[in-house]
């Protein structure tokens, strides 16, 4: 009578080491094939070790200056910003009206409201001009001059 309780007793627990084992293989094999894989870079497509050939951006003067700003996105005509290159530019766009302030070709967007300026903090790299428009509306409110 033991050895049918000890039989039906052994059962679930070999099932139960055999799924335990098997498990802990297919986290080794998920664990490997992670590491292999090639890591995705900020444009979300996987990285490759390819040679390319990159232009090489302007060159940025190493005695920039640190320059404040500030632009009233309300104010008629928009008001500009002109900034040297190699400058850092912390900008405050004030607004009555709530929104998001966007400045066009640096892929920044920012709150405004009311008691909350939008604030853009900037490291002047590369010359041009950049626009900034309200995001709901599309209205310029002022402009970004970088020489």
């Amino acid at each position: 009578m033991q050895d049918v309780v000890a039989a039906s007793y052994a059962r679930p627990v070999m099932a139960a080491r055999r799924l335990l084992i098997v498990m802990l293989i297919l986290l080794g094999i998920s664990t490997l094939a992670a590491a292999l894989a090639p890591t995705p870079n900020r444009s979300g497509t996987a990285a490759r070790s390819t040679a390319t050939t990159t232009r090489e951006p302007p060159e940025v003067p190493e005695d920039g200056k640190l320059v404040r700003a500030t632009i009233d996105a309300d104010a008629r005509p928009p008001e500009t910003v002109e900034v040297p290159l190699g400058d850092q530019l912390a900008l405050q766009v004030r607004s009555r009206r709530p929104g998001e302030i966007e400045i066009l070709g640096l892929g920044l967007i920012e709150d405004v409201a009311r008691l909350a300026p939008a604030r853009f903090d900037i490291l002047a790299r590369r010359p041009g001009r950049f626009e900034l428009r309200r995001v709901d509306s599309r209205e310029r409110v002022g402009v970004l001059m970088v020489r």
